[in-house]
């Protein structure tokens, strides 16, 4: 059964690497973009931020593959949509993909093909209030900063915690939110995100998110196998993700026992707040092409 399980995981991963493959070369032939081209810069710090995310990256999917299972697969693929995020902060698209740098965007290519896609992928979000832009620039920097402390600080926290052998982590970090991990993941993406004016990077932030979501509950359901009533009660005292948020109506509660149900009212969640981010920051974006 693990083997089998094993085969359909390397098959999702080996499908979406064939897509990918598959898309580049149906658009732009088997030929690479050369390592040299013009590109225009949206911020001075873009390459520091391209580095950092970059590096950033491959900290979180070290962990994510240490013991690589299904779910893992579908935060697999929410990497993958995100991941062009971090070169998004360099102007604009179309531009990039005269340079090898435009192969990271193969992801988005399948989007292009849609009519709006190109507003959503190469438009820039522009306030009318310049100091305004300069304080959600400023909140950025300081979510990529937050956000990498507590990844860093929780991912120590649970490799020194697995010398100890297969007992639950419940102190630290992992006594505020029962996936710190995730959380510093999210923060420290929403800066990335915000840091690139784009829509589409908040676009697949949400997706990046959700699919953490997925992976979050299906390893809750592995851990509460393992620690059984240890575990049910360290639910039932450390909220989820995010901290402090431990919603307490019971109509709420009762309606969400369930992990179906759960999954669900992720789907919707992540269905809504898709179409509202981008009714919300659509009226801001400028095109320069």
């Amino acid at each position: 059964m693990r083997l089998t399980s094993r085969r359909y995981e390397f098959t999702i991963v080996i499908t979406v690497v064939a897509l990918l493959m598959c898309v580049w070369t149906s658009r732009f032939g088997f030929s690479l973009p050369p390592l040299e081209a013009y590109m225009v810069f949206f911020r001075e710090d873009a390459w520091l931020l391209v580095f950092l995310g970059l590096i950033a990256t491959a900290s979180a999917l070290f962990p994510l593959f240490l013991e690589f299972k299904l779910s893992k697969s579908v935060a697999f693929i929410g990497w993958v949509f995100y991941f062009p995020v971090f070169f998004n902060t360099l102007i604009p698209m179309f531009i990039l993909f005269f340079s090898v740098i435009g192969v990271f965007y193969t992801p988005w290519l399948m989007l292009v093909e849609l009519d709006f896609a190109n507003r959503i992928i190469n438009g820039i979000i522009r306030l009318p209030d310049e100091d305004m832009h300069l304080t959600i620039d400023m909140l950025g920097y300081i979510l990529i900063a937050v956000g990498l402390i507590v990844y860093s600080l929780s991912l120590y926290q649970l490799l020194s915690h697995a010398k100890r052998g297969r007992t639950l982590l419940t102190k630290g970090l992992y006594g505020i939110t029962r996936h710190p991990q995730y959380f510093g993941i999210f923060l420290w993406a929403l800066g990335f995100s915000v840091s690139g004016w784009r829509l589409i990077n908040y676009l697949m932030w949400l997706t990046l998110c959700y699919s953490y979501l997925l992976l979050a509950e299906y390893e809750e359901f592995e851990l509460e196998k393992f620690f059984g009533q240890e575990y049910l009660q360290y639910r039932d005292r450390v909220p989820f993700i995010i901290p402090l948020l431990k919603l307490k109506m019971k109509s709420f509660s009762r309606a969400t026992s369930s992990r179906k149900m759960r999954l669900l009212v992720y789907t919707l969640i992540y269905i809504l707040s898709l179409v509202a981010c981008y009714y919300i920051l659509d009226p801001f974006i400028v095109m320069y092409r």
